[in-house]
Formats: structure tokens, sequence, C-alpha cells
């Protein structure tokens, strides 16, 4: 067996994504990325991560893990949403009424 050369590479920055395109970066990157729970059902792939360990810029050994926390947040702000109208000026009804 011949010696295996281990790389490093510089962890990116996944805070703020898309917990999905966070995940497609790490591999590009290649680093794994996990979530701090290695027992919980939920994958890492829905939500929006908040923060990570090892920082951004770490270097580590390529393949190695990076745990990521990420907010599931279905309704947030991005959610389904009404069509809202402009509320009028509190004087506007008045000016638009003729004077009687």
């Amino acid at each position: 067996m011949g010696d295996v050369e281990l790389t490093e590479t510089e962890v990116p920055d996944f805070r703020g994504m898309q917990a999905l395109n966070a995940w497609l970066a790490g591999h590009s990157a290649g680093v794994l990325l996990v979530g701090p729970d290695p027992d919980s059902p939920d994958p890492v792939m829905h939500g929006i991560v908040t923060a990570q360990d090892p920082a951004p810029g770490t270097l580590v050994a390529r393949w190695d893990s990076v745990t990521v926390w990420v907010r599931h947040d279905p309704g947030g702000e991005a959610g389904v949403r009404e069509p809202r109208r402009p509320v009028p000026p509190a004087d506007a009804l008045s000016a638009e009424l003729p004077d009687s």
C-alpha cells in the first residue's frame, strides 16, 4: 500500500445559507455537513444555517465534518402571504370627500 496524502481544505462560511445549498457547497469544498445531534431524525437539508463549528476560514482535513445548526422555520418571513393593500394616510378620506 502507498502513502495516503491528506490534504487540507478551508471551511466555507455556511451561515445564512439554505441548508441544502450549504450541504452542496460543503461537498464542493471537500467537507461534510452534519447536525449537532447525530441521532436526529431530521436531516440537515431544510432550513437556514445559523451557526457552524469549526468557524469559517478554519483549515481542516479534507472530508472532515462541519457541524451546522439549522433553524427550521416553515412559516417564517418568507411564508405564504395574502396580498396587502397600502393603508391610506389618516387624513386621506377627508381630503377626498366634498365639503357639505
